[in-house]
């Protein structure tokens, strides 16, 4: 389960990818990285239920990411369709990246409402149970997202800012 580092990253790496460039780039970015870490808002039914079988439910979920996307896609209508499709991307990453990361734990419910199974590819564990290390363990689990993820990210940018076409470099 990658915290919220790796999710904003990977989310404001797709908005970047997916819009061109635009004068409000670092406002869209924040909002990719926040909708990627948006599906963990399910700790505040964490919160007030006092169960933890509600994180990684319906918030994880694609058909829940599929409508985030079309409620984006009204809000922002069909000449900012592109920008609904990179938020979306953005949002439906948070399930991916927990359940291609998830090793301990019951995983995530990918297919709600046609399933309450939960998935987890459980290859690597990433950052895993955050709440349970001492603080030092955090950081250090913070510290490695980062460097797995912020040089993708950064690629990215210089990609779309033209950083790689022929001829760009000096002669």
């Amino acid at each position: 389960m990658p915290m919220p580092v790796a999710h904003g990253l990977v989310g404001a790496g797709l908005v970047a990818a997916a819009l061109p460039r635009a004068g409000r780039r670092r406002l869209l970015l924040l909002a990719g990285a926040a909708l990627a870490n948006a599906a963990d808002l399910d700790f505040l039914l964490v919160f007030f239920f006092r169960s933890r079988a509600w994180h990684r439910g319906f918030t994880h979920s694609l058909f829940f990411a599929l409508a985030v996307f079309l409620c984006l896609l009204l809000a922002l209508g069909r000449r900012r369709a592109r920008e609904a499709v990179a938020f979306g991307l953005a949002y439906t990453s948070h399930a991916l990246l927990d359940f291609a990361t998830t090793r301990a734990g019951g995983g995530l419910e990918l297919f709600w409402p046609f399933s309450a199974d939960r998935f987890a590819l459980r290859w690597w564990g990433l950052s895993e149970i955050p709440s349970t290390l001492p603080p030092a363990e955090v950081l250090k689990s913070l510290a490695v997202e980062f460097l797995l993820f912020a040089p993708p990210f950064l690629l990215v940018l210089l990609w779309r800012r033209g950083a790689f076409r022929r001829g760009s470099g000096a002669a």
